[in-house]
């Protein structure tokens, strides 16, 4: 069984004009995804490149379209971990990297450390030649709106080929947050997790979702119940503390489960029996 779910954030429609598109793109991402499992790529490849088309889009709150913080620039984290080994590699507070993602993923596989931050984490992403853009790839309009108001999302996803379950996370964090501030995305249990029998993602507000170790708490109730209503109670509990966020879910026999609680949440999702792609917010 080969599977794949990807979101693109939890939260209100800021610009209903950009629903439509952003659906379609959820859908090419997810679309993307399933091709790459067809072709043999294994979960955590696969994971990896459609995080990384999601950084592209200046629509999202990752890479490029990454929110400013109080200073005025991007800080971005990210995370990702293999369910069958349960290793884990994640960034926080990076500058001027293009993909973040990328860097979690070298980390997951290293043998001395698997999280850094700032500055540390940017010198280990030139010990490996990873890409870095000047400031101004990450200003755009829109980014630049969004400063104004304070809101937060993250992109991720949870794939399954047939062999493993992987969790990936991005973000740029909440707009207008301070500086050097790192949320759940980093934070195995909080922002994603996996393991052998299934993966989360979850996005939101970070603060409310630490509270509750959301990802992981799918496990409290798994498998004891059924993958969607773990993953429902999960957030009930959230929403128990007036928390909000979206959660994305897949287990080892391609089972997919999402929930919310706040207006929305981009997501697509697909897998081995599927006809085509389903997308919606």
């Amino acid at each position: 069984m080969k599977a794949i779910i990807v979101h693109g954030g939890a939260g209100q429609a800021r610009d209903p004009s950009e629903v439509p598109e952003r659906v379609d793109f959820m859908k090419d991402v997810a679309t993307t995804g399933y091709e790459l499992l067809r072709s043999s790529h294994d979960a955590l490849d696969t994971a990896v490149e459609v995080v990384k088309m999601l950084e592209d889009n200046p629509l999202f709150d990752a890479g490029k379209g990454s929110y400013l913080n109080e200073c005025g620039f991007v800080e971005m984290d990210a995370g990702i971990m293999d369910g069958s080994t349960l290793f884990i590699g994640a960034v926080g507070a990076v500058k001027n990297i293009k993909n973040p993602i990328v860097v979690a993923r070298l980390l997951l596989n290293d043998p001395k450390t698997n999280v850094l931050v700032g500055e540390g984490a940017e010198k280990f992403a030139r010990d490996h030649n990873v890409e870095f853009v000047p400031p101004y790839y990450f200003y755009t309009d829109r980014l630049i709106k969004i400063y104004e108001s304070m809101f937060s999302d993250t992109v991720g996803a949870v794939v399954l080929d047939g062999e493993k379950i992987v969790s990936a996370v991005s973000t740029g964090g909440t707009s207008g947050k301070r500086e050097g501030r790192v949320g759940d995305s980093p934070l195995v249990g909080s922002g994603f997790y996996a393991n052998d029998s299934f993966g989360t993602v979850s996005t939101g507000i970070g603060e409310e979702i630490m509270k509750t170790l959301l990802s992981f708490r799918v496990a409290l109730y798994f498998p004891e119940h059924e993958l969607q209503d773990a993953v429902n109670m999960s957030i009930n509990d959230l929403s128990k503390i007036h928390g909000h966020a979206g959660m994305i879910a897949l287990d080892k026999f391609g089972n997919i489960a999402f929930s919310y609680n706040t207006q929305g949440m981009f997501r697509a999702y697909m897998k081995d029996g599927m006809d085509e792609v389903i997308a919606d917010f």
